[in-house]
């Protein structure tokens, strides 16, 4: 007879992979196409299960997990993207830009990890609801969001780990292709009047004094 350890004996933790590609309830957190493994167990087998040890345990798990995580490949990507920009610097501390797309492959594939660039830095893509759709943000400080066209550069699996190496190793990263890449057109946000209200308000009014005055002395003259 098999002692069964308490419930902190065991614990698997499956994190950090696509969660949105299971759709099952299992009792692990996936997403990003990545996985990190943690089992503790004291006496290297399974709970009231004789003759089944922590290797296959192991092994199934890994197994499951890789099967799970892998990203399908894009192969010939038609986009329909559409952006957003903050355009009112009044009305938020940061500028946000938002890139939203529709994204169909010609291999049929429906869940592409996509990872974005801007600028040398990388932020994540979230997947919708949807098929198909995906939306990555990022914000800025306001005076660091310049005017202009911003290429925002969409990379898969293979081509995002590539584009990695290439930073940690201080290589040429222009080298690396992106699966495609959006340009975002930011006109700026308008940060108010050159001249505050007050005095604007200041200006006027001694406008209007001085109008008054000059028609006073010309009726009296």
């Amino acid at each position: 007879m098999y002692k069964a350890p308490d419930m902190d004996t065991l614990q698997i933790h499956v994190m950090d992979c696509i969660h949105r590609l299971t759709r099952v309830a299992v009792p692990a957190a996936f997403s990003r196409g990545r996985c990190a493994l943690t089992l503790v167990h004291v006496n290297g087998e399974i709970p009231n299960s004789p003759g089944i040890s922590m290797k296959r345990v192991i092994t199934a798990i890994l197994a499951l997990c890789l099967s799970l995580c892998a990203a399908e490949t894009c192969t010939d990507p038609v986009i329909s993207p559409s952006s957003y920009t903050t355009t009112d610097a009044l009305i938020s501390s940061e500028t946000v830009f938002i890139v939203e797309l529709s994204l169909a492959c010609a291999n049929g594939a429906h869940s592409v990890a996509l990872y974005a660039d801007v600028n040398g830095k990388q932020f994540p893509v979230t997947r919708g609801q949807d098929v198909g759709k995906y939306q990555v943000s990022w914000s800025v400080p306001h005076k660091q969001a310049s005017s202009g066209t911003y290429q925002v550069k969409f990379f898969d699996e293979e081509s995002y780990s590539s584009l990695r190496k290439a930073q940690r190793n201080n290589e040429d990263v222009e080298a690396i292709k992106p699966l495609f890449s959006i340009n975002v057109d930011h006109r700026g946000a308008w940060s108010g009047p050159w001249v505050s209200t007050e005095v604007l308000a200041a200006l006027i009014g001694i406008l209007v004094y001085y109008l008054a005055y000059s028609t006073k002395a010309t009726i009296q003259a």
